[in-house]
């Protein structure tokens, strides 16, 4: 349906970034050195093209496999972690699912942490060697903690553990993309960029995949410590393959290409744009000198292009508003609808399926909520068939048309979304619009924390159907903001039409962009 290269996923999108910048100052580059149609080309020698072959980078195939390990690793921890507080520590349901979303919201709040130091201070590599330290430790400190013989204070060692895998694994996946794409030399590999897009999204989810499948097995196939189940194995094999992917990108530091650190983080100089113009707006509010659009207020600090950028991807960041809510309801296949499966016959066709193994992977945006809302729906009607049949009567099959239509929502609205607000937001602002959707993602799973600690539902079903519901009203908030936001780039358009039509028809009349920011 949708091919690799064509879209962009939450980890693809910082390297396109990179790559979408670097064509924009290419093209700009031929323009310049393009010579005038109207003088003759004196001096001007046809030059046949060479074309040169470079090889293809080595370090892609430590960094490829290096992701493999880690997305195995990091989802892994996904899968059982809300199985091992409920029935290993013995912590209530509400509780198990607290952690679970805490740690997703580190996990979608921390790539923006690591892109500043990688982009402004430190580089891709030692980003990730420095965060890696931090992620192995977590590992080795969550294996002890689920060992009974060691004796250590449980609660707080948890939480210390899965933290550290959290900020290490956010860290490190914002650095990882954009390592890989560093390696090709543009516009010359520019196939092999984008077939390396290609790769690298398969690969990362074909870790997802496996996480899904091999932890569970792990868990139910193996006994230690008089308990059916054996959690150290399964973190254990977690933290075995996360410290695979840790000597895979260590070994494949002698073949990473050097990178440029630029000073000036665009982050950061954005946040500076809001405030400036802030101030300038309440220092201003008393005099008659106003400006009718309050961002205005930072053009002299800032360029007026810059400015302009700025006011694009607020815009573009008015229709996030009501997507953290569609997040909370896909961040629960790992908590609520796992617990779910826990009370139902797991066995199909013959074959035991474990209720962690459970798991799915501007007009399409609205259907893809709908979509989702739908998905909740269907387990709201689920759980009050399980609440009024026998224990474990109900097969796990009936929780397949909820997936389906949580997938479903996924593909229409993730996918579309994100392809939206990248090619919507400005060049020089597209690491901006991404930081903004990964903390769509982090306030999501924080939504689900809120609602489940207020404890003011009276069942699990109701609180299945107070989500379809409220991702319906969100939904709708989104519509009318999708419409507006149509409606003011075609006012955009005309505006823009009528003034190309106004213009002399000699461009060397036509003033700069540097004089057109003095007279603003």
């Amino acid at each position: 349906m949708f091919r690799a290269t064509e879209i962009g996923s939450e980890e693809t999108l910082p390297a396109l970034a990179e790559l979408t910048q670097a064509s924009a100052d290419d093209e700009e580059t031929a323009q310049l050195r393009k010579p005038r149609s109207s003088l003759p080309n004196y001096g001007f020698v046809p030059v046949p093209s060479i074309r040169l072959e470079y090889k293809y980078p080595r370090a892609v195939f430590f960094i490829l496999a290096t992701k493999f390990f880690e997305a195995f690793a990091a989802n892994g921890m996904r899968t059982i972690l809300v199985l091992f507080l409920r029935d290993d520590l013995n912590f209530s349901e509400s509780f198990s699912t607290i952690i679970l979303h805490i740690f997703n919201f580190f996990g979608q709040f921390c790539p923006i942490i690591g892109a500043v130091l990688a982009d402004s201070y430190l580089g891709n590599v030692r980003t990730i060697s420095g965060f890696c330290f931090l992620y192995g430790f977590g590992w080795l400190l969550l294996t002890l903690t689920s060992l009974p013989t060691v004796g250590i204070p449980v609660t707080a060692f948890l939480l210390v553990s899965i933290s550290f895998i959290a900020v290490g694994n956010g860290s490190v996946r914002a650095c990882i993309t954009s390592l890989g794409a560093l390696q090709f030399r543009l516009p010359e590999q520019a196939i092999h960029l984008s077939e390396y897009f290609s790769i690298y999204y398969f690969v990362y989810y074909f870790g997802i995949f496996v996480s899904k499948i091999l932890p569970p097995l792990v868990r139910a196939n193996t006994q230690c410590f008089d308990k059916t189940t054996c959690y150290p194995a399964v973190f254990g094999t977690l933290g075995s393959s996360f410290l695979m992917a840790w000597i895979t990108f260590l070994v494949g530091k002698n073949f990473y290409k050097p990178q440029k650190i630029s000073g000036d983080n665009i982050l950061f100089k954005f946040c500076g744009c809001i405030k400036t113009a802030l101030l300038g707006k309440w220092r201003r509010r008393k005099s008659n000198k106003r400006y009718t659009y309050w961002l205005h207020n930072a053009i002299g600090p800032y360029d007026q292009d810059f400015v302009k950028d700025v006011s694009k991807v607020l815009r573009i960041s008015k229709l996030f508003i009501p997507l953290p809510f569609y997040f909370a309801l896909l961040a629960q296949q790992d908590s609520s609808w796992t617990f779910q499966a826990t009370q139902m016959n797991t066995t199909v066709l013959g074959v035991t399926i474990q209720p962690d193994q459970a798991k799915a992977p501007l007009h399409s945006v609205t259907i893809g909520g709908i979509c989702s809302a739908g998905a909740f729906f269907c387990a709201g009607a689920l759980q009050d068939r399980i609440m009024e049949s026998p224990a474990y009567s109900i097969n796990i099959g009936w929780q397949i048309p909820q997936f389906l239509l949580l997938m479903l929502g996924e593909l229409l609205l993730s996918i579309p979304g994100l392809q939206f607000a990248f090619t919507q937001a400005p060049s020089s602002m597209k690491s901006v619009v991404t930081a903004a959707w990964f903390l769509n993602n982090a306030f999501g799973n924080l939504i689900v924390v809120i609602i489940t600690e207020l404890d003011v539902l009276s069942s699990q079903k109701a609180e299945y159907f107070f989500y379809a519901v409220l991702m319906l009203v969100c939904i709708i908030v989104f519509a009318l903001l999708a419409f507006d936001y149509a409606l003011q780039d075609r006012k955009r358009y005309f505006q823009a039409r009528d003034l190309v039509v106004l213009l002399p028809n000699d461009l060397d009349d036509v003033p700069t962009s540097s004089c057109r920011s003095d007279s603003v």
